[in-house]
């Protein structure tokens, strides 16, 4: 008997009261929502960190290299506001990983190996962090902070790849139509966004969206 059944037991737990707290406890939990705002506007992201759950929501497990949070962008007091995928940066805490978001031809796009950093952005690598090794996931050429092409390639093999992708598969369309619409607004807009993080538990993740001035940190749980 576990630790914890034992303790259970002890304390005159029902059996099944037993076997429903231990299947909690061992079914980590792979969706979570929380909300932020700052003087401008609010932030909702419900994130979804298993890969499995993605081929009934976009029909791929997106090769299991990626965690997708639904967003609700709600501007404040009738006022306009910009909305900009870039603005969004979700970190693993746990071991210092951080991505932005992906636009759909970067996630299908043509099969290079990329390395992503463990800093990204202003933000300096904390050493007292517990860092693992560097995650290598397949993908387009990037240019988003944080991520590099490894190896590196000369224009003419950048131009090959791209010329030999595919156009408008029926996955990145589906992607495309479903990203968070980006520019003005003054009404609420909802959309997905893609990250590129890898066996994540949902305790350890953070959403920060904007500046210094006025950002917003959402934590899930």
């Amino acid at each position: 008997m576990s630790r914890l059944a034992a303790v259970l037991s002890a304390a005159g737990f029902m059996p099944a009261a037993c076997c429903f707290l231990l299947a909690a406890a061992s079914n980590p939990k792979t969706t979570s929502t929380a909300a932020g705002e700052n003087d401008d506007l609010m932030v909702t992201m419900t994130l979804h960190i298993d890969p499995a759950e993605f081929k009934d929501m976009v029909g791929s497990d997106l090769g299991g290299h990626f965690v997708m949070g639904e967003v609700k962008v709600t501007p404040k007091y009738g006022k306009t506001v910009t909305v900009t995928r870039d603005d969004f940066v979700l970190a693993d805490t746990d071991h210092n990983d951080k991505s932005r978001p992906f636009a759909a031809n970067q996630i299908v796009g043509p099969a290079l190996v990329v390395q992503r950093s463990a800093s990204d952005g202003d933000d300096k690598k904390d050493s007292t962090k517990k860092n693992r090794p560097k995650p290598t996931i397949t993908g387009p050429i990037m240019t988003s902070p944080g991520v590099k092409i490894n190896p590196p390639l000369d224009p003419a093999q950048a131009k090959s790849h791209e010329d030999g992708a595919a156009k408008d598969t029926p996955l990145e369309k589906s992607l495309d139509a479903k990203m968070l619409p980006e520019g003005p607004t003054d009404k609420p807009v909802e959309g997905w966004l893609f990250f590129a993080l890898e066996k994540v538990k949902m305790k350890d993740m953070q959403l920060t969206y904007g500046g210094r001035d006025n950002r917003i940190t959402l934590k899930f749980k």
